[in-house]
Order: C-alpha cells, then sequence, then structure tokens
C-alpha cells in the first residue's frame, strides 16, 4: 500500500512540476531518498540505479530515433527528472510484485 502512495505522490509530483526540471528532480531524488530512509529493503539500490540506467536508454533511443518527443528535453533529448522517475518507479513495480511472487 506505501509503494502506492509513493507512486501517487510521485505521479502528482510529475504533473505539478513536469516544466521544472530542476525542482522536479530534486523532488523525486528527495522522494526515493526518504522511501529509503523510512522502508529500505535490500537491493533496492541496485534496482533503482538499473531502472535509470534501462529507463534512460530506452529513453534515449526513442527519442533519437523521432518515435517520440519531450516538450522539456535537458538532457540526451530527455526532462532531467525522466531517469529518476525511472528510477523510483523500477523499486515500485519490483516491491509491489514480490508478495505476489513469493507465495
Amino acid at each position: 500500500m506505501r509503494e502506492l502512495v509513493i507512486f501517487v505522490i510521485a505521479l502528482i509530483l510529475a504533473v505539478v512540476f513536469w516544466e521544472n526540471n530542476i525542482l522536479l528532480t530534486a523532488l523525486l531524488v528527495l522522494l526515493y531518498v526518504a522511501r529509503q530512509y523510512r522502508w529500505s529493503a535490500k537491493g533496492d539500490n541496485i534496482i533503482y540505479i538499473s531502472g535509470i540506467i534501462l529507463g534512460c536508454t530506452a529513453e534515449f533511443i526513442g527519442t533519437h530515433l523521432g518515435v517520440w518527443t519531450y516538450s522539456a528535453p535537458l538532457f540526451l533529448n530527455i526532462p532531467l527528472w525522466l531517469p529518476f522517475a525511472w528510477g523510483l518507479v523500477s523499486v515500485i513495480i519490483i516491491r509491489v510484485s514480490l508478495p505476489f511472487i513469493e507465495q
């Protein structure tokens, strides 16, 4: 449940602050740090970094080939905050999925 609340918070932040790359980046990083401080689980940082790398790679390829574009790109044709959103969502997906997998 808390992971879904964190997801909703991240989504609201993205919707409200998407035009301000620096602010949204800082808020998403702070959200992840707060989550880690309060509910850290083994492997979260590896999942987070992997999500950033894989998400960035997919976004770079998609934007480079012209499949999609962003209205406020700042880094490699994507918004600065997007890799951190990918990292956070990667952790959330794993944490929400694990209870179903472990049964």
